[in-house]
């Protein structure tokens, strides 16, 4: 069975290391350092830094940082990901409920539902 999460995945991971528009010396980046931190701080900007013409570091705001060591700790752990294709299997054979569902079976009023 294939794994379309990890291909996602890998595909946002190309795109983040093949983004041209954003490869800059390691020489241009520390006489403009001060606005390469301003733009990688926002989402989904970074930057490859090259030496002597190949890439040694790609610079990306920590709270993106933060979701892709998330993401890989979770891809790496093979009891997650088996849940994850379990979760999926049984939604594309119609193994779910519905919330309305849930509330119903568990007998909760409309002011309980809000909360």
């Amino acid at each position: 069975m294939r794994d379309y999460n990890i291909d996602i995945i890998m595909y946002k991971y190309y795109c983040m290391i093949m983004d041209m528009k954003n490869i800059i010396s390691s020489t241009e980046a520390r006489q403009n350092f001060a606005d390469v931190v301003d733009k990688v701080s926002n989402a989904g900007a970074r930057y490859t830094l090259t030496v002597n013409g190949k890439a040694k570091v790609v610079m990306m705001n920590a709270e993106e940082y933060d979701s892709w060591m998330e993401t890989m700790e979770i891809m790496s752990d093979p009891n997650t990901m088996a849940a994850i294709r379990q979760g999926e299997k049984d939604i594309n054979e119609g193994r779910y409920s519905t919330l309305e569902q849930v509330v119903q079976d568990l007998g909760l009023n409309d002011e309980q539902v809000k909360k």
